[in-house]
């Protein structure tokens, strides 16, 4: 019988392609996916699998997408330097009509009110406005609703709380995408040559002193972004660590997507003994014990 568990998947941009190698290797290896939390990428992809659709098929169109991507504004979305019409033309297939209370596996995706600053879950109602949501980095994509809502990594880069909020008596699997391969040369972590996003700034910005203050800002954001990841990780303790060695990609670098998704795969399948132990009788009942008093995220009819 399969072991099952609940993820929690971090944000990343491209990298996030790495979330569908770690679910590949865990369903090669017989482990059932009971729900998943997601925030930024991790809700991008997050939301497909939710809908049970293969990490294969899903890279496929990935990779069509990165080919030629589509950072072009909607007319009806609100202010931002980038859009999502070529992010929701790819997921369209997968999402598109889709209730998050109607998935086969329970969802939930993260994101942030601008209005009162706090952060919101997403787990009912249209999966597409879940995904737009949650990916909204603020200033790059237009916030979402009513609410103004962008994307859920300003204020939980992984979301291991709403991840086991969903079966407290589970293992968490959080998956991490800041972690850097010390081998790798260093990229500029947002704005580089050939990056689709920077071709779009540079157009409308060309590369005066707001265009390179907007670099060095994105920077920071993306120091502040890891340590603020880092800590929720020691607050929220989940059951397994992984961590695929893809940091050193900026969030829309220009990167081989089959590298990204083999280095998911070789990370999960580094964890596989941890999560073997996470499964055990003994750390189940301290689980129990120890998260029982969480109330469950429900969002099935």
């Amino acid at each position: 019988m399969a072991e099952k568990i609940v993820l929690a998947l971090g944000g990343g941009g491209v990298k996030g392609i790495a979330h569908l190698g770690v679910v590949a290797c865990l369903l090669e290896h017989n482990y059932e996916i009971e729900g998943i939390a997601g925030t930024s990428a991790g809700g991008m992809f997050g939301g497909p699998l939710a809908a049970q659709v293969t990490p294969h098929e899903i890279f496929n169109h990935v990779v069509d997408f990165f080919k030629n991507p589509d950072l072009k504004r909607n007319k009806k979305g609100g202010p931002s330097l980038a859009g999502t019409h070529g992010l929701e033309t790819a997921l369209a297939p997968f999402i598109q009509d889709k209730l998050i209370e109607d998935l086969p596996i329970k969802f939930v995706a993260t994101a942030v009110s601008l209005k009162t600053g706090k952060e919101v879950l997403l787990d009912s109602g249209e999966l597409m406005h879940a995904v737009l949501a949650t990916i909204a980095i603020p200033g790059v994509f237009p916030a979402i609703g009513e609410e103004e809502l962008v994307d859920g990594g300003v204020l939980d880069p992984v979301p291991v709380l709403p991840a086991r909020a969903i079966n407290p008596s589970l293992p968490i699997v959080a998956v991490v995408l800041n972690t850097k391969d010390p081998n790798a040369p260093q990229e500029n972590q947002t704005l580089v040559d050939n990056d689709p996003l920077t071709d779009l700034i540079v157009d409308r910005l060309s590369k005066t002193v707001l265009g390179e203050s907007l670099d060095i800002a994105s920077r920071g954001l993306g120091l502040i972004g890891y340590q603020l990841a880092e800590v929720s990780l020691e607050n929220s303790k989940p059951d397994v660590i992984v961590r695929p060695l893809v940091g050193h990609h900026g969030p829309l670098s220009n990167v081989n997507p089959q590298e990204l998704f083999d280095e998911g795969y070789r990370a999960m399948q580094s964890q596989l003994k941890a999560l073997e132990e996470a499964n055990s009788l003994f750390n189940s009942l301290i689980r129990i014990a120890k998260y029982s008093t969480l109330p469950k995220t429900d969002n099935k009819k």
